[in-house]
């Protein structure tokens, strides 16, 4: 059974890339972050970043926007405790970095991994695409991307049903590895070389647009609509439209060893280069003097679906909505797998990102022949991909951050 060979696999995949770790063949990398045990803030002098008008980062006292620095202290004090393997932070407002900590090894230019906050720069993408008119509109059937679709339960589906998580197509979002038997995004990072047809092909489950279920199965999805409506990779498009205007130059998107972009994970940037997109959508998809993101997009990624708020989880295009319990702020947020978070509060002009430890794969950025033993997750492999926190708490760090603004 197919179940049975996945759950081999991923084993498989864990013992083989231990063994080389131990071997010595593991690298650590450009910028590998030691685990954190205390944060160190950055000097900030000559920093790459993105708000002022030609585009650089500025770096200001927190004083001078109103801040309270005991209060962002101990947001600090909680990310870089031990055990939380935080890599990085850094804290905008008013359009600048007022706060800037990372571990021991890490700095400003370090990489960073995402995890699924790349589903939030996949949305802004397709949302640059309708705007340019190379997609009719959220409202397009998904069968003019997969014709296989029509004459199926899944020839209702559009391409708002997707962006929203409500394809109705079956999938299992598990992490567990006990899971792995029956979870779809273990199954597809640990045994599929073309990603995109494993998630075309999942069976219908309900009608289109009638349950919320997250889903990086949905997400992926996207990767071939951007790349049929534009005639490039998703992540070659973003560069384009996306990375360039915001001035992200150090930035790698993974593929699969098909060739198709990873929409739903997997980009590869600074905690600084993350804030930008925060900053993007907080500032109603202007970017200088560019309108980068359509302001009218911005607006509909932050509505939830009707399906997610049902289940008390508001969704939008690709966005968390839904405010963090112990927060006392309406806070739009990216999330990724072991602890990546960009933070937009629009009430307060405020842009927050944590990254968790990263130690990037030294090749290229390609998941040749599957993903997992490139980039691995929750500290499977000794020295390699990202390390979740022990525990965390978004009242316990946010809290005090959101404190210091009141």
């Amino acid at each position: 059974m197919v179940t049975n060979r996945s759950a081999r696999v991923l084993m498989a995949v864990v013992l083989v890339a231990v063994a080389l770790a131990c071997s010595g063949d593991d690298d650590s990398g450009d910028d590998a972050a030691a685990p954190a045990d205390a944060g160190t803030a950055a000097s900030g002098d000559g920093a790459a970043g993105g708000v002022s008008e030609t585009g650089d980062w500025a770096v200001e006292d927190p004083e001078d926007h109103g801040l309270d620095p005991q209060q962002l202290e101990q947001a600090r004090d909680y990310a870089f405790a031990d055990g939380r393997n935080t890599q990085g932070v850094v804290v905008a407002r008013d359009g600048v970095i007022v706060a800037e900590w990372y571990a021991d090894g890490a700095g400003p230019d370090s990489w960073a991994a995402s995890w699924s906050m790349a589903k939030s720069f996949t949305s802004a993408t397709i949302g640059i695409a309708i705007d340019q008119g190379l997609i009719p509109g959220v409202d397009e059937p998904m069968t003019t991307w997969y014709p296989e679709f029509a004459g199926t339960e899944r020839a209702d589906m559009t391409l708002r049903d997707v962006l929203q998580m409500g394809s109705g197509l079956d999938w299992d979002e598990n992490y567990d590895p006990g899971a792995a038997t029956q979870s779809d995004i273990i199954r597809m990072v640990t045994g599929e070389g073309d990603q995109l047809a494993f998630a075309a092909a999942q069976p219908p489950a309900v009608a289109p647009g009638t349950r919320w279920n997250y889903s990086s199965g949905d997400t992926e999805l996207l990767s071939g609509v951007l790349a049929q409506a534009t005639g490039m990779p998703a992540d070659e498009y973003a560069r384009q439209v996306l990375f360039d205007p915001l001035g992200m130059t150090k930035v790698e998107w993974w593929r699969d060893a098909a060739g198709h972009t990873l929409t739903y994970c997997c980009l590869d940037t600074t905690s600084r280069d993350f804030a930008r997109l925060g900053q993007l959508y907080l500032q109603d998809g202007r970017w200088g003097d560019e309108q980068v993101v359509p302001e009218s997009w911005v607006d509909e990624s932050w509505q939830p679906s009707e399906a997610s708020e049902q289940i008390d989880e508001p969704y939008g295009y690709q966005w968390w909505l839904g405010d963090p319990e112990g927060v006392d702020a309406d806070v739009s947020a990216a999330i990724g797998h072991d602890g990546q978070w960009i933070y937009v509060i629009p009430e307060l002009d405020m842009v927050v990102v944590r990254n968790g430890t990263y130690v990037k794969n030294p090749g290229p950025p390609i998941a040749d022949p599957i993903l997992f033993p490139l980039y691995p997750s929750d500290g499977f492999i000794p020295g390699q991909g990202t390390m979740p926190p022990d525990e965390w708490d978004d009242g316990a760090f946010l809290g005090p951050i959101v404190a210091a603004a009141r």
